[in-house]
């Protein structure tokens, strides 16, 4: 399987979890950068098997000694954030920075699929958008709550842009709206968001 076959199923991984075929230019017109950059896709080789490349494998081996503790079934995620190579090194230089601790997700999108779900205490591999490793995070925290019950006790964690309450709210129910559709429903008030906190506990 080519690089770029990857990447197409990676970017539309809720379609392919319906077994779906589509074409990577369906999701490059979902990209407006606001979305884009303060809200977080969750986007794991993973639930295509096992693509874990040498690299990232490598980058895994050698950052286990900075780790606490380490899974016991050796599970890890891998993931990038946003939609394009420019918006993910953005991302991850916030959050190498450590301006963005957080990021936010739905039950609807990753029910029954574990390498999409955020677990206290789990670890996933954030790389760039050509899939070399640049940061292991940590998840310090999870908890759901009603879409309308998010607060800026929450958003305060988020990328700067994202922060204010209003902002947020426009942000991810833009975002929302477009990850959900493939699955047949849309944003809600009273809609589960997963709340997950992050730390950075091994750099490239």
């Amino acid at each position: 399987m080519n690089a770029d076959r990857v990447n197409c199923w990676l970017t539309q991984w809720p379609i392919v979890l319906l077994g779906r075929s589509q074409t990577c230019g369906i999701i490059k017109r979902m990209r407006p950068p606001v979305i884009a950059l303060a809200a977080s896709m969750v986007l794991s080789t993973a639930s295509f098997g096992n693509l874990a490349s040498p690299e990232v494998e490598a980058f895994w081996l050698s950052c286990q000694s900075k780790l606490e503790t380490l899974p016991e079934d050796g599970f890890y995620r891998i993931r990038y954030f946003g939609t394009d190579a420019a918006v993910a090194k953005l991302l991850a230089d916030l959050i190498r920075r450590g301006e963005k601790t957080v990021t936010f997700t739905t039950p609807w999108i990753y029910a029954h699929n574990r390498n999409a779900t955020p677990v206290a205490g789990g670890y996933t591999i954030v790389t760039d958008f050509a899939g070399t490793p640049e940061l292991i995070l940590r998840t310090t925290g999870v908890k759901t709550m009603r879409f309308d019950e998010i607060s800026e006790r929450e958003s305060q964690f988020e990328g700067p842009g994202a922060r204010p309450l209003d902002a947020w709210q426009r942000i991810h129910w833009d975002y929302f709206s477009q990850v959900l559709a493939p699955i047949g429903k849309a944003p809600a008030d009273e809609m589960p968001v997963t709340v997950e906190y992050f730390e950075v506990v091994c750099a490239a």
